[in-house]
């Protein structure tokens, strides 16, 4: 991976270690964050949903940056889980579950594979008539929520934090896609629909760039916009993204 060129559109606060892992294989790293998150100012039904955790059976996060609001949230109203011993919780990936346990509260289930849908195909075989408390971002999907439905739980999401897109220049722009990009790489579908946007604003066309995709459904809103995805990580994480490339690489 020496020399190559590597673009990576993941928050500003989420570049550090992907760009660092970047960087010690000899990439040379651009950052074009593309996303950017902020708490979201309606947070009653979060708070209600806090009041009443005894009737929760499980909390889902399937981002960090969940458990990172989620938490925050909870600390203000001055929630002890310690008074809920039944509740549990998982995660998906082991980013998420790292940053639980950094916080000092541990996972219960994390799925093989680290996909939303993987986790409520088998969490919890005695699933049926729990109810399911899902934070998460405005642009989250619930697709996977009828999985939960069609194995007679009761998920309930609930947003509580935004996830909003930056805009550039068309000069900003054409700074950086001029530089002869090797890979784009997106670890979010939000990120690849931002970076598509601004694309499109600013009359810059994606042309000799491979594309990696953190997991299937990066890859799908990038499919979708009419675009060819290279690879997908596998497992679904920045090492594997890391690994991805090198495949390609291997290949050249």
């Amino acid at each position: 991976m020496k020399g190559k060129k590597v673009l990576i559109t993941r928050s500003e606060e989420d570049n550090k270690s992907f760009r660092e892992q970047l960087e010690r294989k000899g990439a040379e790293v651009i950052q074009l964050p593309m996303i950017q998150f902020q708490l979201s100012e309606e947070l009653t039904v979060i708070h209600q949903q806090l009041e009443q955790l005894e009737t929760i059976d499980w909390i889902v996060f399937t981002s960090a940056k969940t458990v990172e609001f989620f938490f925050q949230i909870a600390d203000s109203k001055g929630i002890k889980f310690y008074y809920y011993p039944n509740l549990k919780i998982a995660t998906v990936g082991e980013k998420t579950k790292l940053k639980l346990e950094q916080l000092g509260y541990r996972t219960n289930f994390v799925p093989i594979q680290y996909t939303a849908e993987v986790l409520a195909e088998n969490m919890d075989e005695n699933i049926e008539g729990k109810r399911i408390l899902i934070p998460q971002s405005n642009l989250a999907s619930n697709k996977y929520f009828e999985v939960f439905k069609q194995r007679g739980a009761i998920p309930v999401p609930v947003a509580i934090y935004e996830t909003l897109p930056v805009y550039y220049s068309t000069e900003e722009l054409e700074t950086v896609m001029h530089q002869k990009i090797d890979y784009l790489t997106f670890t979010s579908g939000s990120t690849f629909e931002a970076f598509y946007q601004n694309m499109q604003h600013a009359k810059v066309e994606i042309t000799a760039e491979k594309i990696i995709c953190i997991g299937p459904s990066t890859a799908k809103v990038a499919e979708q916009n009419g675009n060819a995805v290279s690879a997908i990580a596998a497992p679904h994480t920045t090492e594997g993204m890391i690994k991805a490339i090198e495949n390609l690489e291997d290949y050249v």
